[in-house]
């Protein structure tokens, strides 16, 4: 009889609602953003951010460059992660302009050139923007599986407010958790926001 392990239901899960995610058209995916958008700015902790962290989308994650776009518009300043292979670490940034400050990284993801990286300490953040492949309704997330955020969040669940996004495709009944993995403190949608418990 084969024992499945945490491992073996994460990747599951995740090729499962990866299939579903990347199954979406790029109208599709671009209306949903927006929609998820304005959803994110409904809530009390992105409007009174003074500084955000926001991941930089690709492929078909929930677009994040017009909530970038928008937080910069009004003011707030806004940070992005940049890989650090070696460490495993994600370090922050401050982006100005991401139009011309932004470059395909390591794994492909766009973020900070060389000479437009601005380290900002994690402690800086009023909220997180976060991505992930799925998240339950208890706050759950999974991630890529490289455990790059859940290191980065570590240090400040409870502390400071966490938001996943997410296409309502990506939500699911229960996620399977191990001990080092970090729960968000709302999941935004196009449709609606889930508050998550404890």
């Amino acid at each position: 009889m084969q024992v499945t392990t945490l491992d073996d239901e994460k990747r599951r899960l995740r090729r499962e609602v990866l299939d579903r995610r990347n199954r979406l058209t790029t109208a599709q995916r671009v209306i949903r953003s927006a929609d998820i958008l304005q959803k994110l700015f409904e809530l009390e902790a992105a409007r009174s951010a003074t500084w955000i962290h926001f991941y930089v989308s690709f492929g078909s994650e929930v677009e994040t460059t017009g909530m970038i776009a928008h937080a910069l518009s009004r003011g707030k300043r806004v940070s992005v992660p940049k890989m650090e292979p070696a460490t495993k670490q994600l370090v922050l940034s401050e982006l100005k302009d991401p139009v011309r400050e932004l470059l395909p990284g390591p794994k492909g993801i766009p973020e900070p050139k060389p000479d437009a990286f601005r380290p900002v300490e994690i402690d800086t953040m009023n909220l997180f923007v976060v991505p992930g492949v799925a998240f339950d309704g208890r706050g759950n997330r999974l991630g890529q599986g490289a455990g790059y955020y859940d290191r980065m969040l570590a240090g400040v669940a409870g502390r400071i407010p966490i938001v996943g996004l997410a296409f309502e495709l990506q939500l699911v009944k229960e996620i399977p958790v191990g001990d080092h993995d970090v729960k968000v403190d709302w999941v935004v949608m196009e449709k609606r926001i889930i508050k998550c418990g404890t």
